[in-house]
């Protein structure tokens, strides 16, 4: 009984000294791992690109609109610009 004790205590101790290594440690790759979410979103609503780089966004070739099924293979191409003005 006296040995559980002792080595119970013992563990206790160890932990209480690492805990705070333990917690530091965690929460590093937790900081980390938020920050990586958080510039994906960033990058992903503000659609970040280098400039003069176009990106043409075609539909797919069949696309439900309620209920109803579409084929987009016949429709012409989209393309969605910004006229740049210079000075």
């Amino acid at each position: 009984m006296l040995e559980f004790f002792i080595i119970s205590v013992i563990i206790l101790l160890v932990l209480y000294f690492f805990s705070g290594k333990i917690m530091q440690f965690l929460m590093k790759k937790l900081v980390k791992k938020m920050q990586k979410q958080a510039q994906q979103q960033y990058e992903a609503q503000n659609d970040i690109r280098p400039e003069g780089e176009l990106r043409v966004e075609t539909p797919a070739t069949q696309k439900t609109v309620k209920g109803k099924k579409y084929n987009f293979d016949k429709v012409g191409e989209y393309v969605k610009f910004e006229e740049v003005k210079g000075s």
